[in-house]
């Protein structure tokens, strides 16, 4: 309504039905500002032809006509000219918004149609001096600045169709009315030319029109495929579900911050974050509780970097990653990450509860850690890792400590690799005493290396290397087939116990050859018994239920080593077919100084026997905890006090002694081989 009241006033001397042919539209902003650059250009131009064709005709006349009409007129006529010049030519390099086009694109019709009636008038006064030859002159002048303003005027059809209103109109009638044929014709001619060149001129508007809304199709065509790019960018660099950059782009900003060395010799630190206790959360409250504390960390690591110049990033699962852009020293990123390890030890509250966790931070800088992406990214990975083993809940940074044990390990992995398994590789047996039977209930085989190259080498160092170079499903299967060897000798009840790495549980493949491997050594699969971590079972609680199914069909009993140091919970203690509960010996360890161990004994001693598992109790190394043990109602227990892993020819003679005499009347102690 605005619109129309102020379109309505600029033409309120006009019928309604001209109004809409000489007033400018408002709602083509894009085609008033083509218009306006194009007349901001041409009209100085037809000013220009204008003020020489008025010049060429006083001059001529100046001996007939007065002064005033070949001096005065002119001069006025050239200086208003010259000013809207001027004003058009200013506005060349200016910001003009569309409210002031359309007003300047409305006035410009107005001053053409005032323009075009004093110089009409102007002209055709000239009639009443001069001879033939000056009326014709003058005729041509008339026709040929009509023609030539027209063009100019052409992107404002308003104008172009209100000059020709006036001037050709008002010369036809004049002609007309001089009562002459020529006149006529020359009147008929005009009228003919004004109307072709007029259609002409609607036309070529037309294609100008079609031109620039086409040009406006495609640049709005335009901004939609650069919006959908940057759509499709962050969609690309953004995770989903907390709206920090994702792995894709975390990587992509270091490899930038290398770049920048090369030029800056600038400094920056790459930490990695891993939350403590993430996947029993997932395991037991779902997905969705999962997600929403994800969410919440997202938040809190934005808050506690919100003031540094930090990218906070989600990698994948509950890892998340940290570039620390200006990082000052080391103590300066300790004490800036310990404030977000605070943050993320608050309470986590979702639907189904609430939990909480920690962070484990490994950090690594750049140059002085490594010099490339890769291995800045290696290095932070180590440090989180060994953050994990050795400083839960403590950032660390990687350091030549860590680096000499991944030289170490490197050596370790390569050694391995060369190595003659069935002639390095061994394995030892630990028994397992039944206090109620009076002799071992089972026999657990224990992997033992010695590495020409390297001496002895623990079992979670080789064990853990062989998991990562992909050997530890051979490794495995040579250590089982040594231990079956073996095993098919002892006595017909007694078990064998094996433990299972957490690869092992990705599939049924590795367990089936195990069973297979046994079947042909002639060892029943009743007396076989698969110990497995809690830890190895939450790396895919899924795969875990349908490999331990697999064992469980096969007539196998299950074990679940270390209980109590994972993620113990009821949630998953009751889904899976477990038959064994081995409590971790950091229990028993202080079982004579801590009253909380004792009851935490007597708690899960209870709870073996309401779920009708046997538990064994493990590193029982004293006679105080022996008696403590035996006081709590403990039935099977493992560790020094009864016997040290022994080589199978110690495991057989010891059996031999226990299958002869009853242990129930002879002092442990005894029968421990030292």
């Amino acid at each position: 309504m605005p619109t129309l009241l102020a379109e309505a006033k600029e033409g309120q001397n006009l019928p309604p039905n001209l109004r809409s042919i000489f007033v400018v539209r408002r709602d083509e902003p894009e085609l008033n500002r083509a218009r306006y650059r194009a007349l901001s250009r041409q009209l100085p131009l037809m000013y220009g032809i204008l003020a020489i064709n008025m010049l060429a005709l006083a001059t001529t006349h100046r001996d007939v006509a007065p002064v005033f009409m070949t001096v005065v007129i002119p001069a006025l006529f050239i200086a208003f000219m010259l000013v809207r010049t001027i004003h058009f030519v200013m506005s060349w390099h200016r910001v003009i918004e569309d409210a002031a086009i359309i007003r300047r694109l409305n006035n410009t019709v107005w001053v053409t149609g005032m323009t075009a009636t004093c110089f009409t008038a102007w002209g055709l006064t000239f009639f009443e001096f001069g001879s033939a030859e000056h009326h014709a002159q003058l005729i041509f002048f008339i026709g040929l600045t009509t023609a030539t303003c027209a063009f100019c005027l052409m992107h404002l059809p308003q104008a172009a169709l209100l000059m020709f209103a006036v001037v050709t109109g008002s010369t036809c009638i004049y002609l007309v009315q001089m009562q002459s044929s020529v006149y006529l014709a020359i009147a008929f001619n005009m009228a003919l030319v004004a109307f072709v060149f007029g259609t002409l001129l609607l036309s070529s508007e037309r294609d100008f029109t079609r031109m620039i809304l086409q040009k406006q199709a495609q640049r709005r065509q335009h901004l939609r495929l650069q919006a959908l790019n940057e759509e499709n960018r962050k969609l690309a660099n953004t995770d989903s579900l907390t709206g920090l950059s994702n792995r894709r782009q975390f990587l992509h900003e270091i490899d930038e911050l290398v770049q920048r060395h090369e030029l800056y010799a600038s400094e920056f630190v790459v930490a990695l974050l891993d939350l403590d206790g993430f996947k029993p959360i997932n395991d037991v409250f779902g997905h969705p509780a999962g997600d929403q504390v994800l969410v919440q960390t997202a938040e809190r690591l934005k808050v506690a970097f919100e003031d540094e110049p930090v990218t906070v990033a989600r990698l994948g699962g509950d890892e998340f990653g940290l570039l620390f852009r200006k990082p000052g020293t080391d103590e300066q990123v300790l004490e800036t990450v310990r404030r977000a390890c605070r943050e993320l030890k608050k309470p986590f509250n979702f639907d189904e509860g609430s939990a909480n966790l920690t962070a484990t931070i490994g950090m690594a800088r750049f140059p002085t850690a490594a010099d490339t992406r890769s291995h800045l990214f290696d290095r932070a990975e180590y440090a989180l890792y060994y953050a994990k083993q050795h400083s839960k809940a403590e950032p660390v940074f990687f350091s030549h400590e860590h680096e000499r044990l991944i030289f170490a390990n490197s050596a370790m992995e390569q050694a391995l690799r060369h190595a003659d398994l069935e002639k390095e590789m061994t394995v030892e047996f630990q028994p397992v005493l039944d206090l109620s039977a009076g002799h071992s209930r089972g026999v657990e085989a224990l992997a033992r290396w010695y590495s020409p190259q390297l001496g002895r080498v623990r079992p979670d160092l080789f064990i853990k290397a062989a998991e990562n170079i992909g050997m530890i499903g051979h490794l495995t299967e040579v250590l089982f087939r040594k231990a079956v060897a073996e095993a098919v000798h002892w006595p017909a009840d007694l078990i064998l116990s094996f433990n299972l790495s957490a690869i092992s549980l990705t599939s049924a493949g590795p367990v089936q050859r195990l069973l297979s491997i046994a079947d042909r050594a002639g060892m029943p699969s009743h007396r076989l018994m698969f110990e497995i971590t809690e830890s190895a079972v939450m790396k895919d609680f899924d795969s875990a239920q349908e490999v331990l199914a697999v064992i469980r069909n096969a007539g196998c009993r299950i074990a679940i080593d270390d209980f109590g140091t994972g993620f113990s919970s009821l949630a998953y203690v009751h889904r899976l077919p477990i038959d064994t509960l081995k409590v971790d010996r950091s229990f028993i360890r202080d079982l004579t100084r801590n009253e909380k161990s004792a009851n935490v004994l007597r708690s899960i001693l209870g709870l073996c026997e309401n779920l009708e598992m046997d538990c064994i109790i493990e590193g029982v190394e004293t006679q105080e905890q022996f008696d403590l043990v035996t006081d709590l109602g403990g039935v099977y227990i493992q560790g020094y006090y009864y016997s040290k892993p022994l080589s199978a020819g110690d495991t057989h003679m010891v059996l031999q002694i226990e299958f002869e005499n009853d242990v129930r009347d002879v002092p442990p102690a005894r029968l421990a081989v030292v």
